[in-house]
């Protein structure tokens, strides 16, 4: 497919400003700048050179292969995506980017892309393929190389296999928890549906008595440490949710051995947690796993997304809907009952007549 052409830079004319200064607008790779001066030929001799480097530096960067403008793509994102996020695109360079790396990024073409999808949908989740098609896409977009890729099929969701905790599940892990030392987080997880981050930055002076205040997170830097960072995954979940009952009674009684309402590392949470998993017969349930219980838990009892999604700190609708709610056994049931229920009436109906 013929790669998006960009216009040559035009020839600059300067044009005389009523100050008495010269200026020209010179527009170059999509880029625009302008330059005054006090003569003539002094503004169009800045405008032409700048319109020259930035030619031979995009003639440059168009002989990139694909692994290294990754590279500089998510280099130049280091002050606007959160340090997990690099981690994870730097990831994604390392090791699933074989088929393609040592394409020039000028010359790639989407049955490249295709077939590269193709082989990772071998190995890899479709969840996971769908971050590393998004990552080049990006890169694609910030070299303004023009592909059209609707057309590129991605690996569908077969479904959530991973075990759930159901309702009677949570119920379950609420009672194991109690007086152990995740039971602050583990509790916050299952009533609240928090991220691990958010819970690990939940600060005493988050907690008023009737509330809890979510602004921050703990979150893993490009070197694979945790550091507390002011600020959520989105602007979503920046939020502040009131708290049941049960949570409430045990962050009331909780001693305050720390600012940090549970001190622990995630990591830390999670080894405790799959222990006492270990030590009652449930299954080996993620810390996030009770997360995507809470969202299927309000999916039960016709909580309306808009407020399901304000108290996961959710901003999108497809992901509340594709990812964190699951359909129960429980739910199946009682929905077939309930259809049952209605055309057992409408049958009868028809019969009175």
């Amino acid at each position: 497919m013929p790669k998006k052409r960009r216009k040559r830079p035009g020839k600059a004319e300067a044009k005389l400003l009523p100050s008495g200064s010269w200026r020209v607008r010179m527009t170059c790779n999509g880029q625009t700048r302008s330059f005054t001066a006090d003569t003539k030929n002094e503004a169009e001799y800045a405008a032409n050179r700048w319109a020259y480097s930035e030619t031979q530096r995009h003639k440059n960067r168009s002989k990139l292969t694909v692994e290294q403008a990754m590279t500089e793509y998510i280099d130049s994102r280091t002050n606007a995506n959160a340090p997990s996020g690099l981690r994870s695109y730097r990831g994604i360079v390392k090791n699933a980017i074989g088929a393609i790396k040592e394409i020039p990024i000028a010359d790639i073409t989407k049955q490249d892309i295709q077939n590269w999808v193709n082989e990772n949908a071998e190995h890899y989740a479709p969840k996971t393929v769908k971050s590393q098609f998004g990552l080049l896409r990006a890169t694609l977009n910030y070299f303004d190389i023009d592909l059209k890729l609707t057309k590129i099929r991605l690996p569908d969701n077969h479904g959530n296999d991973r075990p759930i905790p159901t309702e009677k599940d949570m119920e379950k892990i609420l009672q194991i928890v109690k007086g152990t030392s995740v039971e602050l987080a583990v509790t916050i997880a299952v009533t609240l549906g928090l991220r691990q981050g958010e819970i690990a930055a939940l600060k005493w002076t988050d907690y008023d008595g009737q509330s809890l205040s979510i602004h921050a997170e703990f979150t893993l830097n490009e070197d694979g440490k945790y550091e507390f960072q002011e600020r959520t995954k989105s602007a979503a979940g920046k939020r502040i949710i009131a708290v049941p009952p049960i949570l409430k009674e045990r962050l009331d009684k909780a001693e305050r051995k720390s600012e940090f309402i549970s001190p622990m590392l995630p990591s830390s949470v999670l080894r405790k947690f799959h222990k006492l998993c270990d030590e009652h017969g449930l299954p080996r349930f993620r810390m996030h796993d009770n997360r995507h219980a809470n969202a299927t838990v309000m999916l039960a009892h016709g909580i309306p997304d808009k407020y399901a999604m304000q108290r996961l700190g959710q901003s999108s609708q497809s992901m509340l809907k594709n990812v964190y709610q699951h359909l129960s056994d429980e739910m199946i049931e009682k929905t077939s009952q309930m259809m049952s229920k209605v055309f057992e009436e409408l049958a009868k109906d028809d019969g009175d007549e």
